[in-house]
């Protein structure tokens, strides 16, 4: 009888945690959303196709700054789709993971590939309900390869919202494998735009990995995205260009070439400084609160090509030498790969770490060890 109770006392504890995992809440709501339209009567599709593919697997059930990560993924998808005005591109919907009461595959094409139509593609985006099971992005993209995008020709966004977390056991190489073989498959017309939800940092290289794979696109995250200003220029970088301006009635003087802009965000000693937003402890995971700052830099290399800038990594004193040595080059180099994917050429950044021997402040407080955690650009 006491062994019964035992195992019996066991089920219940197991159940309770499990309950409790599935059972908590989001702290806050996601934010609202004003919709920016773009007329038909001004832009054109800059694609031919694109496909969506959302992971809903069991790790976007994790909650993401007050959300679930699955309902962002979705809430991103729901905006885009209300964004993008019908110009005549052919459009998909794919998923993979997938909660039981979705479906028992590992990756389901929802919609698609056909005529975008809006209204279409939000009824099937409600299909995917619920989050669930392992992450098979690399069995989605083979899909994709052998079902919606294998008849298509001309230019192709493959637009992937993910946390990048591996499916058990499998480590990332099988899923950039899979990417490169879809980047044969369709050639230069093919470009990737990751959105990365959450802040998994192993899942971030990922996506930026995939992103490199296409060699025309670019990654995103997604807190930004579910802002109004952030989704309206998703929508028109990835998917629309402007119509050309009629001509004019009579010959108008050519357009003076502006000025280069003004370069700002210099400290006192000439460095840009990625230090308002500071690296976590141990981790080379860029914040969303950087990419403003770092824009800025990007828009003033293309503006000057002959500047060529050292990005160099710095960290607080806490570990080894060694050990931190390694994460500033690893810090400068989400620096370095933040500015290739804004069309600034490698060459022109070059990497260097420094670890804990150039600290700003003392490495005694809290404070002082943030401030260190940094990483500069020198203008060379």
């Amino acid at each position: 009888m006491k062994c019964f109770t035992a195992k019996l006392f066991t089920v219940l504890a197991i159940a309770f945690l499990l309950s409790g995992c599935y059972t908590q809440k989001a702290v806050q709501p996601i934010p609202t959303f004003t919709l920016t339209p773009f007329s038909s009567n001004n832009y054109v599709s800059s694609i031919d196709n694109f496909v969506i593919v959302l992971d809903a697997s069991s790790s976007m059930a994790d909650i993401h700054k007050g959300n679930y990560k699955f309902d962002m993924a979705t809430e991103i998808v729901s905006r885009m789709n209300q964004t993008l005005p019908e110009l005549g591109q052919n459009g998909a919907l794919r998923s993979f993971g997938h909660s039981p009461a979705v479906s028992n595959k590992s990756t389901v094409l929802f919609y698609g590939m056909e005529k975008y139509a809006t209204k279409t593609l939000g009824e099937k985006l409600k299909k995917i309900s619920e989050a669930g099971g392992t992450s098979p992005m690399h069995t989605a993209l083979d899909a994709s390869g052998q079902e919606e995008l294998k008849p298509v020709s001309g230019k192709t966004a493959v637009i992937i919202i993910s946390d990048g977390q591996s499916e058990f056991s499998l480590e990332s190489p099988i899923t950039l494998k899979a990417a490169q073989a879809l980047k044969d498959q369709l050639g230069a017309g093919l470009c990737y735009y990751p959105i990365f939800v959450g802040n998994n940092e192993e899942g971030a290289v990922l996506m930026d990995e995939i992103a490199r794979i296409g060699k025309c696109g670019f990654v995103s995250n997604a807190d930004n995205l579910l802002t109004d200003a952030g989704m309206a220029k998703f929508v028109e970088d990835v998917f629309l260009s402007k119509k050309p301006m009629a001509p004019a009635a009579k010959a108008v003087a050519p357009p003076v070439a502006p000025a280069p802009p003004e370069i700002k965000g210099l400290n006192a000693q000439g460095v840009w400084v990625v230090d308002d937003t500071l690296f976590d402890f141990d981790k080379s995971l860029i914040k969303a609160a950087a990419v403003d700052y770092l824009d800025h830099i990007a828009e003033i290399m293309k503006a000057y090509p002959n500047m060529y800038v050292q990005v160099q990594g710095h960290t607080d004193s806490v570990g080894t030498k060694a050990y931190n040595d390694a994460l500033s080059i690893r810090r400068a180099q989400a620096v370095k790969t933040y500015l290739i994917n804004k069309v600034v050429e490698g060459e022109r950044l070059n990497l260097e770490g420094f670890g804990f021997s150039k600290p700003v402040a003392l490495n005694d407080t809290a404070k002082g060890r943030a401030l260190n955690r940094r990483v500069e650009l020198h203008r060379k």
